[in-house]
């Protein structure tokens, strides 16, 4: 496995340690969880938005998938 360094705040790094040893995780699992738990998020926010805006579930759906390519993208 490759590894890489990050700089963090030390406030910061007490959080991710203190998170990390209540899950009992490594890092890595801990800021996959992180990411995951974070992109479920913002698809609930877009969803709660289109029926907000009454959106059609076909259109949500297409907007869902918009996304999804957006975030594959290798660039911005």
């Amino acid at each position: 496995m490759l590894a890489r360094t990050i700089s963090l705040s030390e406030s910061t790094y007490k959080k991710l340690k203190k998170l990390k040893e209540d899950l009992k995780v490594s890092y890595s699992e801990l800021i996959e969880i992180l990411i995951e738990t974070y992109e479920r998020s913002r698809i609930e926010e877009l969803k709660k938005l289109c029926k907000k805006l009454k959106v059609s579930d076909e259109e949500a759906s297409m907007i869902e998938n918009i996304v999804k390519e957006l975030r594959e993208r290798r660039w911005w």
